[in-house]
């Protein structure tokens, strides 16, 4: 999963896998599609 810093997301779009989102399989993918509403830098970790 993915954490963000200063987007403002649905909440199943930043967490922790499991808790807020379901678990990403090992060797699948999941694709994070949003509109970024607001200008400027930020950063994520995951």
């Amino acid at each position: 999963s993915v954490h963000w810093h200063g987007q403002r997301l649905p909440n199943g779009m930043d967490g922790v896998g499991g808790l807020t989102q379901p678990q990403i399989p090992v060797g699948k993918t999941y694709v994070y599609e949003f509109i970024a509403k607001r200008p400027g830098t930020f950063w994520y970790h995951s």
